[in-house]
């Protein structure tokens, strides 16, 4: 973890340094305000607030690239270390850690988003327009259901105020309405992600996602995706390293994930941090997650998904959930190592399943939420 984001959980997890922040860096943005003018036709994205150039804000940052009747935008990057990226793709990036990022924030006219873009600072912006596509069904309990939030981040899902949100369908409409009231429109047209799906499928192959992760063998891939945990856990909550050698030898296994990487790095495992979440999709037979929503987003694929809970009850305690993925959803859920490997072994599998879950949470297609977007920018200009 670099410093930054060290002062960044110092800030968000203390209620007298979280207090400070907000009081301090509010006054500094009021104050810009009244300086600076928005430019009409200037947008600014950000992803996971500045941590990737990834999901939905890329999605929408070249999609709106290649439209002409986009071409004289100046479309921005705000990113947490813009020097890393190098994509060719990429024109003009400033520095979302830098206190000039405000100047940037307040100089766009539109800001497009998957989680926070203003900094925690839910400050109120009626010359810049806020376009939020939040990074997942909500699985996970959020804002004042979410068990030991920081003030500070409880402060901002009940302040900031989207102009535009985009849903999934009526679940998240409603969770959202909870989570974030100060929304002043929701757009139920779906997530400009599930158009990452059908471009990979029509112009990436298999076979080439697996020639840039190196993988030869013919064996069915396995892809590994735990959630982090924002406590000490008491009890296991990810697969261990003879677990995972031991799936190797019957899968090629992927792990995806940020802090037990480390962990697999020296086995059988191909670890893929950084890879598109997308493009594994393509070549996954099998998923294993826990409280991750990202199944919501794999069941359209069809393939077999099993959770992986042995925290189940400490997790349900400490972090809280929406949905219990085995009684609301019907997935196949183990709770031990052995379960899931036993679960591993049987041939038999609902697809049933994720049909349903495909239909009921995730049913819009990308393509209705590229039009709703354009049409928002283009009528609001």
């Amino acid at each position: 973890m670099g410093r930054a984001q060290k002062i960044k959980n110092r800030i968000k997890n203390s209620s007298f340094f979280g207090g400070a922040y907000l009081i301090t860096v509010g006054a500094f943005v009021k104050i810009l305000q009244l300086f600076i003018r928005p430019n009409e036709k200037q947008i600014l994205f950000i992803s996971y607030s500045g941590r990737q150039y990834s999901d939905t804000p890329k999605e929408a940052y070249n999609m709106l690239r290649n439209d002409p009747a986009f071409k004289d935008y100046e479309l921005v990057w705000a990113m947490n270390k813009p020097k890393i990226y190098v994509q060719p793709e990429l024109g003009r990036k400033v520095s979302s850690n830098s206190p000039t990022f405000f100047y940037h924030l307040l100089r766009s006219k539109y800001w497009v988003a998957n989680s926070s873009i203003d900094r925690l600072i839910p400050f109120s912006h009626k010359r810049n327009i806020y376009i939020q596509f939040w990074h997942g069904v909500p699985l996970k309990s959020l804002g004042h259901a979410e068990i030991g939030l920081s003030r500070l981040v409880q402060y901002w899902y009940d302040h900031v105020q989207f102009d535009f949100m985009f849903t999934y369908g009526d679940y998240d409409l409603e969770k959202f309405k909870e989570v974030f009231p100060k929304t002043k429109r929701f757009v139920e047209h779906g997530q400009l992600r599930k158009n990452i799906v059908t471009r990979y499928r029509e112009n990436i192959t298999p076979e080439r996602v697996k020639y840039q992760l190196g993988i030869k063998s013919e064996k069915p891939v396995l892809l590994y995706v735990p959630t982090f945990r924002g406590y000490q856990a008491r009890e296991q909550t990810t697969l261990t390293q003879a677990t995972l050698e031991k799936l190797s030898e019957t899968y090629t296994v992927i792990y995806r994930g940020h802090y037990f990487s480390e962990a697999v790095k020296k086995g059988k495992i191909i670890t893929a941090d950084n890879y598109s979440l997308y493009k594994l999709f393509m070549i996954t037979d099998v998923l294993i997650t826990d409280f991750s929503s990202v199944f919501f987003d794999f069941a359209v694929y069809g393939k077999k998904i099993f959770l992986f809970q042995p925290d189940f009850n400490e997790y349900h305690v400490r972090r809280g959930v929406y949905l219990d993925a085995q009684e609301d959803l019907g997935l196949p859920v183990a709770y031990s190592e052995e379960e899931l490997m036993n679960l591993l072994q049987v041939d038999e599998y609902d697809y049933q399943v994720l049909a349903d879950i495909s239909q009921q949470y995730n049913s819009h297609s990308g393509e209705e939420a590229a039009t709703a977007l354009k049409s928002i920018l283009m009528h609001l200009s």
